[in-house]
């Protein structure tokens, strides 16, 4: 029971935790209309009549009680209440109503096309017709809204395919995941949703963290308040690309999630390493200078013919390919600055040698993926990347990052 226990508290405080700053302006509650708010809140009646707080009739509803009511949330208060106002207080925006009309079609709602319905109508309706996709919508929009990450690409050359896992596969993951918190002294309760489009796959991951103590003041009294908060973690596969980024707290649990990812959704759990052998920093750095021959024996000229930049925007997955016979000598007639560029995902370099008459082809992908021939030439190739500066000598167990930054136009 005492599991039981502890999973029923981590659900019914964290949204009290989380959202109450928020939930202190009545505006979200008082701008829904009077009759869909009553079938929000007659189901807890008993409840709000215990506090006083009489919910009789639509036009009879005291929004500012319900709201003060609901910011001193106890052990007593309804949990499924707590999640609807929450959900709606969150969702009742512009992006959020769009998100979800993706997910659920308008005409099941009830909401007549057409009619003054405010945003918190819709969410309500929303929670109303069909709650658990509320609950998914929430951990989209949570997705949309981060924009940093850091990139973790797969070690095979061609990108993995993604399968829709089935149930099962889903709550072993959840499992795996709520057991390494857990051993952290974080709260048992872990949720997974997957969201699946032509271009990427987005995981939204919600978890329990560490138990909470903090004063509170009600009534002019001080005490304590205890409470198990919940954490959330989000992940985006690059269907194309074949890479993982991953918004989390610690470096240790973004290694999990590329392990754990990668052994349930794909079946290899070194499928995303985390550490870092290539980059394209030298690019930045020296510019032209970066592809120099080097003095290294048979080489007598490298030039940049494709280069891939993200978006400094990472919530929508943009990216920008560029091919040219040199982009480096077209940069600088064009007067662009490659060190205000984008993030860089991949470069691809013709490399010529001295007696040969096709040029080689060298594809640089950080963190850990480069694509050239592996033949008699591999070792030239190798020599000319770690002294330009793209292959890191002395690896260590670090992440790559990309903050968002402006680009030239």
């Amino acid at each position: 029971m005492k599991d039981c226990y502890e999973v029923l508290i981590f659900k019914v405080y964290i949204m009290t935790a989380v959202r109450l700053p928020r939930l202190s302006r009545p505006g979200v509650l008082e701008s829904i209309a009077p009759k869909r708010l009553f079938e929000l809140l007659h189901p807890y009646a008993d409840f709000f009549a215990n506090r006083s707080i009489p919910i009789e009739a639509p036009d009879s509803i005291d929004c500012q009680a319900v709201i003060r009511e609901i910011t001193k949330a106890d052990r007593e208060t309804p949990a499924d209440l707590l999640d609807a106002i929450c959900l709606i207080d969150e969702l009742a925006n512009t992006v959020a109503i769009e998100l979800l009309l993706d997910r659920i079609p308008a005409h099941t709602l009830g909401v007549q096309p057409g009619g003054k319905h405010s945003a918190a109508d819709i969410v309500t309706a929303a929670w109303l017709s069909n709650p658990e996709k509320l609950v998914q919508t929430h951990a989209l929009s949570r997705i949309k809204r981060v924009r940093s990450y850091d990139y973790f690409q797969a070690s095979q050359t061609t990108a993995p395919k993604f399968v829709t896992p089935a149930e099962e596969t889903l709550q072993q993951l959840e499992r795996d995941i709520d057991s390494w918190h857990v051993e952290r002294f974080r709260a048992q309760g872990t949720r997974v949703e997957v969201f699946e489009n032509a271009d990427e796959v987005e995981f939204s991951i919600m978890h329990g963290s560490l138990f909470r103590r903090q004063r509170i003041v009600e009534n002019g009294r001080f005490g304590f308040q205890s409470f198990w908060p919940v954490q959330s973690a989000s992940a985006i596969y690059n269907r194309e690309f074949g890479e993982l980024r991953i918004n989390a707290k610690t470096g240790k649990e973004k290694a999990l999630y590329c392990r754990l990812l990668g052994k349930h959704m794909f079946g290899n759990e070194n499928l995303f390493p985390t550490g870092i052998k290539y980059t394209l920093d030298p690019l930045r750095e020296f510019e032209f200078d970066a592809l120099a021959p080097g003095g290294i024996e048979g080489i007598s000229d490298v030039r940049m013919i494709e280069l891939w930049l993200g978006d400094p925007d990472d919530r929508y997955g943009v990216t920008t390919i560029r091919k040219g016979d040199d982009l480096l000598d077209w940069a600088q007639a064009k007067k662009k600055n490659i060190r205000l560029e984008r993030r860089l995902i991949s470069a691809t370099f013709k490399m010529e040698l001295e007696g040969r008459k096709s040029e080689l082809a060298i594809t640089v992908r950080p963190p850990n993926v480069a694509i050239y021939s592996r033949g008699r030439v591999s070792a030239t190739i190798e020599d000319w990347l770690t002294q330009r500066g793209f292959i890191i000598s002395k690896q260590a167990p670090r992440r790559t990052r990309h903050e968002p930054a402006l680009a030239s136009t």
